[in-house]
């Protein structure tokens, strides 16, 4: 049995961080062919957070932490999303 191709995701938050874009890329051919792509919005609270947090303030090693892990979960969000709709997950 063949290996499939591989699949290559791409994730990215702009800095309006007006939430996720992801892409899930097959390079396999000569010319890149995309396979789907998502997109998920942050919510308010937590573009509130990343904001906040370009500036100095209480606490801010905590609330970056629990901030990056909000942020991990939009990013698992959007490849969930992307390998159903491929219809791999």
């Amino acid at each position: 049995m063949t290996a499939p191709e591989p699949l290559f995701i791409g994730l990215m938050s702009g800095t309006s961080l007006d939430g996720v874009d992801g892409v899930l890329v097959d390079f396999s051919q000569s010319k890149p062919r995309v396979a789907g792509y998502r997109s998920s919005p942050f919510a308010t609270e937590l573009r509130a957070e990343l904001l906040a947090l370009n500036s100095a303030g209480d606490d801010e090693l905590h609330r970056a932490a629990l901030a990056a892990n909000a942020l991990a979960q939009v990013y698992a969000d959007v490849v969930a999303e992307l390998l159903t709709h491929a219809g791999i997950a």
